[in-house]
């Protein structure tokens, strides 16, 4: 797993992205929109440090700041339609990265990898006491899910995108 996360933070990189501006475009697409200081809060950083971070987001148009009319000292953060295609790019690569790794597997190792990752988001859910993030929402498979790795065995097989 850790070779796999590797390999897929080299690429956001090369979209020039870190890993931490990452992380808090897909907080924001989990969450919605949140006023600055309670992602500060959910990202455990200073207020500062958040600001810093969503200074260079914005730059690249991926997130953009609104200030509550009635309360001008909150700033409302959201991803933006830019953010959302950037985050869906990233999705796509990291799913042709593990459908590229499953490939290499024959049905029975895949069947077994299949099983394991199911028995790994059910004891998540029994531990956290909530289902496993889904990060394309209701209608969709998740990604890694089992009918993401049966998409292997057909290349030709594809998942809608919540756009």
């Amino acid at each position: 797993m850790t070779m796999l996360k590797c390999a897929a933070s080299e690429r956001v990189l090369r979209l020039g992205l870190s890993m931490a501006q990452l992380h808090i475009l897909y907080t924001l697409q989990r969450h919605g929109e949140m006023a600055m200081s309670r992602l500060a809060e959910v990202l455990n950083v200073s207020l500062s440090n958040a600001t810093g971070l969503i200074d260079r987001i914005e730059e690249r148009g991926y997130v953009e700041r609104t200030r509550v009319p009635e309360d001008r000292r909150i700033v409302l953060i959201r991803v933006t339609p830019e953010g959302e295609r950037i985050l869906g790019q990233i999705d796509a690569l990291s799913d042709d990265l593990l459908r590229s790794v499953l490939t290499n597997l024959d049905r029975s190792k895949l069947a077994g990898v299949r099983q394991a990752v199911a028995a790994l988001r059910a004891a998540i859910g029994e531990v956290t006491g909530d289902a496993p993030l889904d990060r394309h929402g209701a209608s969709t498979p998740a990604p890694r899910s089992s009918s993401t790795l049966r998409g292997i065995e057909h290349p030709t097989h594809s998942h809608p995108r919540k756009d």
